[in-house]
């Protein structure tokens, strides 16, 4: 399966999906916040002042977190996704763009803090994934911060999913479907922490951690951590 074909599968899924993607996605953990608790903590590092990019960013969720004084932007590649966030979010600036395409990275200046949350894994090759994070990269200031997120999609609930996508790992052994609602398969990649701690330093960041945590935000293990979570630095 070529990589564009997957790309394009993707977004149309969750072009589909998007308004009750989202609604699955408004538990507040805390406040107003409808983020994960570890996405939480990075976001109450951020000084005063600071400026974000959010790469692949839905509905808009990691807002509900920011603090007010933080200036944001956010784009993705799904139109129904970003009509949501505009919506939820009519202050913050969102545009639809892809995260693959080197065009959309043009002019966006440079950021104290770049998340991108649950959005690698969706990625199908390593090239693709390595040319997303140097993109990243030009786009830190000098020691600011960046925040990715995966699936832990190695964890034991995952096992079934595995073994019924034996036809995609013929191609590549990470590769697996997830289903949504039971009507969608979800094209996913299964990233482990080695393999993106490599990733992050081909792509020259400075990594300084790569965890596996539970839905509290609290360190696990590969079988039982629901998210990888990376801390880098430009």
């Amino acid at each position: 399966m070529e990589s564009k074909d997957i790309g394009l599968q993707v977004q149309q899924m969750y072009d589909e999906i998007g308004v009750h993607f989202s609604r699955t996605r408004s538990k507040r953990y805390g406040g107003d916040s409808t983020n994960w608790p570890i996405i939480d903590h990075y976001l109450e590092l951020l000084p005063p002042k600071s400026s974000v990019l959010d790469v692949g960013c839905g509905n808009g969720r990691l807002v509900t977190g920011l603090p007010d004084n933080v200036e944001y932007f956010g784009f993705d590649f799904s139109r129904t996704l970003i009509e949501q966030a505009k919506k939820d979010h009519p202050k913050r600036k969102f545009v639809v763009g892809d995260v693959t395409d080197h065009k959309m990275w043009r002019g966006l200046g440079e950021y104290d803090a770049i998340f991108s949350v649950a959005v690698l894994h969706h990625i199908p090759s390593r090239e693709e994934q390595l040319a997303i994070l140097k993109n990243a990269k030009h786009h830190i200031k000098k020691g600011g911060m960046l925040i990715l997120t995966t699936w832990n999609l190695w964890q034991v609930r995952y096992l079934t999913n595995h073994i019924q996508s034996l036809k995609l790992k013929k191609d590549n052994f990470r590769w697996l479907e997830v289903p949504y609602n039971n009507e969608w398969k979800r094209f996913c990649v299964a990233i482990d922490r080695p393999y993106l701690k490599s990733l992050l330093l081909e792509a020259g960041w400075k990594v300084e951690e790569v965890m596996y945590v539970d839905r509290d935000g609290k360190r696990s293990d590969m079988l039982r951590g629901r998210n990888l979570v990376a801390m880098a630095r430009g």
